[in-house]
């Protein structure tokens, strides 16, 4: 692909990294004694071209919108992915298929996701959206009284009833339209408490079974039931949504900030989700959350996209246990991987080895 920022280069001279022999060497039935083994999970290697952002900003609906299906399925052949992570609803709140719910991207003139998926599925690709729970520019333009502005960090929109109700209709709407494999929900935590909204105060009487303290501010202790009780509340009705349906993979993005965070530890939806993402390079997270998931939730490292992340770091991760991804900024012209980090090219590089080697 003579467009593409990355070259074909070393595709012929891939050697097997030492994860990938580990694993070849022990993928048989028996153990060399004769002992049996348990047959080993399915690898994932995963890749996404992500349209959330343009040079560092939150892009502006339609920037990416004239993006070609049948050019990223090429790129994400080339690299050797089996599964691909593309969008449902942009981090900016617009549907990149014909929603009725939310908003369409401008200037969009295909179903771009319900193409990716047919394009993947022939192609023996399995394709993921995205959608964004902590925070949606469309719906704080529509409901400036039920979300924070400069008082809290990213996350924007409390988990009030109204907001996932429209949250859940937007996903049914992509699992009825498309035949989508799953969805990853990004940004899934709480707002900060500097301030408490109305619509914050009446949550709190639902969730806790009591008036909201007169002071005008609950406890740390009360605040974080509160916040396990909202984000386990979503975590039910999105899980409710989505089998109303038809079965499909759910999986959250780094929905923590370090290892122990009380708002986490055992907390149901770490135990029921279906894959968990570490966008973080600090794989020393992942031996918490192993302690901390389900027997069913599969852990996917991810290992390009930050610039300090290090691509070469999958030789140290068992490909039977822990999913590979990774995700590069798009870029606004060719709306392929942007050639502009030269650490992000050398990441996408690695992974195009690791993929084909495993």
């Amino acid at each position: 692909m003579s467009n593409l920022p990355y070259s074909r280069r070393g595709l012929l001279r891939i050697g097997l990294g030492s994860a990938a022999a580990a694993f070849l060497a022990s993928s048989g039935e028996t153990a060399p004694e004769g002992r049996k083994v348990d047959p080993p999970k399915e690898i994932v290697k995963a890749f996404n071209i992500d349209f959330n952002w343009d040079n560092g900003a939150a892009s502006p609906p339609g920037t990416y919108a004239h993006a070609d299906p049948k050019e990223h399925m090429r790129f994400y052949q080339e690299m050797g992915v089996n599964t691909i992570q593309t969008f449902c609803v942009t981090y900016n709140g617009y549907a990149w298929f014909p929603s009725e719910v939310a908003p369409v991207t401008p200037g969009l003139k295909r179903n771009f996701l319900g193409e990716m998926v047919s394009l993947g599925h022939q192609a023996r690709i399995k394709v993921y959206g995205y959608f964004c729970l902590g925070a949606n520019p469309f719906w704080e333009g529509k409901h400036p009284e039920e979300v924070h502005g400069s008082d809290s960090d990213y996350i924007k929109a409390p988990l009030t009833l109204k907001y996932l109700d429209y949250f859940s209709r937007s996903v049914q709407d992509a699992l009825r339209k498309t035949d989508i494999d799953g969805f990853m929900v990004d940004w899934v935590r709480p707002p900060k408490h500097t301030r408490w909204l109305e619509c914050e105060r009446g949550m709190y009487r639902e969730l806790m079974g009591e008036p909201f303290p007169a002071s005008g501010s609950p406890s740390a202790e009360a605040t974080l039931e509160y916040d396990r009780r909202s984000l386990a509340r979503a975590w039910k009705q999105l899980k409710q949504a989505v089998r109303s349906i038809r079965p499909a993979r759910i999986w959250t993005n780094h929905p923590f900030e370090r290892p122990g965070d009380p708002l986490w530890n055992d907390h149901p939806l770490l135990k029921e989700v279906d894959w968990l993402l570490n966008e973080s390079p600090d794989q020393g997270l992942l031996g918490w959350l192993e302690r901390n998931i389900g027997p069913r939730t599969r852990i996917l490292q991810n290992l390009c996209g930050w610039a300090d992340h290090d691509a070469s770091a999958w030789k140290k991760l068992d490909p039977r246990k822990f999913g590979l991804y990774g995700f590069a900024q798009a870029d606004r012209k060719t709306t392929l991987p942007s050639a502009e980090n030269a650490a992000n090219i050398k990441n996408i590089e690695a992974l195009r080895e690791a993929y084909h080697a495993l």
